[in-house]
Parts: structure tokens; sequence; C-alpha cells
């Protein structure tokens, strides 16, 4: 592994861990154990994923490639709080040089700092659909400045998050980032893994020191932590992609299950 790779793989290791506070904070506009991708399960239901996070040269090519094999699964929810285990294999080519398992509580409900009760109410129209939604205003300071979001919830669809609006700006009053999210097809229908489904295609972009990352995913409201599919890709500022991250369902299972895909076999990346 070259120290290009190795300084790589090292911030991606980084950023999976920050992705999955052990002790975290809510995030400010769930409000419901029946709205969140996790937590509305059973216990012991569980996602197996794999991960492709590549990085590209300026005509395109792959110069660096880290694997990921991920399984999910939840060990227990109220009204309040979840609560994850996290296995992954990391892979280098043919060089596995991380496994990991965390466990990982997180809150729902709590009513902390930049919570914010519901300001307006609206309507999001996705296609075909009218969605009535109730508008949040979130505030959130921190030494280096404020986050400030808008989020526009549905009670009665998942994802219960159609769009979001971030800006965070620091103690100058400048923007140092800004986040949208937005569903942008709903009720589509898909075959996951060999059985019809409906889902959603949720694109996030997320804009920060002349960088710009965009996700397209797909999110299935009856499969445990929702995404089943995932395409991140970061260009710089000069629009040139630099990196690309695929993420593929392998398996999943709601409630008791006697096999977990990813657990049986970590050396296949097939799977």
């Amino acid at each position: 592994m070259n120290k290009k790779s190795f300084t790589w793989f090292t911030s991606l290791l980084l950023a999976m861990n920050c992705s999955f506070p052990t002790t975290g904070n809510a995030q400010e506009w769930l409000r419901s154990k029946d709205n969140h991708a996790w937590a509305r399960f059973q216990p012991e239901s569980w996602k197996s994923v794999r991960v492709s996070q590549s990085l590209l040269d300026v005509t395109g090519k792959v110069t660096s490639e880290v694997i990921s094999l991920t399984t999910t699964e939840l060990l227990e929810s109220n009204r309040n709080q979840y609560t994850l285990s996290v296995e992954s294999t990391v892979k280098i080519g043919e060089q596995r040089v991380n496994q990991s398992k965390d466990r990982i509580k997180r809150e729902i409900n709590t009513k902390g700092e930049g919570f914010s009760e519901a300001v307006e109410k609206a309507t999001i129209k996705i296609g075909d659909y009218e969605m009535p939604v109730e508008v949040f205003s979130v505030q959130y300071s921190t030494k280096k400045g404020k986050r400030v979001s808008k989020v526009f919830v549905s009670k009665e669809t998942m994802p219960s998050v159609l769009r979001r609006e971030t800006l965070f700006t620091n103690k100058k009053g400048e923007v140092e980032y800004k986040t949208t999210s937005n569903v942008v097809e709903y009720g589509l229908t898909k075959e996951i893994l060999g059985k019809q489904m409906q889902v959603s295609r949720v694109v996030t972009v997320h804009e920060q020191n002349g960088s710009r990352i965009r996700t397209d995913e797909l999110f299935c409201g009856d499969v445990p932590g929702g995404i089943i599919a995932q395409e991140i890709t970061q260009t710089n500022a000069e629009d040139v992609i630099t990196s690309k991250t695929i993420l593929s369902l392998l398996d999943y299972g709601i409630g008791s299950a006697t096999t977990i895909r990813g657990k049986e076999d970590k050396n296949s990346d097939a799977q």
C-alpha cells in the first residue's frame, strides 16, 4: 500500500467512524420511532452491504480502491433510543487491513439543543404525489459557528424527511458549507433481491471549500436502515471527479434470522 492510499484509507476510516457516533445526539428533526429507518423494525433485524470507495485521477482512471463489507443489526429500540451492532471488514486489493465490531447507541426523541417545534405546514409535490409536511427550523451552535436547517417532514411517508436545506456559517457570518437533500422520485417499483418493492430516490448535494459531494441513493422503507443502493461522487473546484463510492445491498432480514450474509464468508467480495 503506497503512502497516498494509506492516507486516504485512514481518512475513510475516520469518516466511517464519524458516521456512527457511539453516544451521538439525536437528529433534531426526528420525532417518532415509527419514522426512523432502523428503530421502527423488530430487534435482530439486519442488513449487509458492500461498499466500494475509489480515488480517480484526472482521466477518470481508478488509482486506489477500498472495499468494505458491513453487517448492521438492530439490537434494541424503544421510544427514545436504539442500539446497533456494526461489523465491518475492510480490504485494499487482496489485503485485509481492518476488522471492527462496534456497538452504537443513538437517541431519537430527545428535546436537546437545536430541537424545534414545527413552524409551518406546507405541501411538497414529487411527480404525481402531493404530500402534506411539517416544516421545522433547526438551529445548532458550536464554537466555530452556527448550523441552520430547514426540514420538511412527512408523517405518512418513508423516508419521512422529504427535503432538507442546511447552511453553516462561521463566527464571521461567512458560509462554510451548505447541504440540500430532496426526495426526487417517490413510489418507484424496483426488484430487490428477487422481490418487487416500493422505493424512493433521494439526491443530496454538499458544497464546501470549492468541492462538491453528490449522493444519489435508493431508499426502501421495508428494508432495515432504508438505503439499498447509493452512489457518491466528489468533485473538486475544477468540477473534476476525484472519488466515487458505490454501496450495494447484499442481504437483509426482519426480526430473528438464522443466517446473516457477510458473517458467513467475510473473505468473499462477491456476496
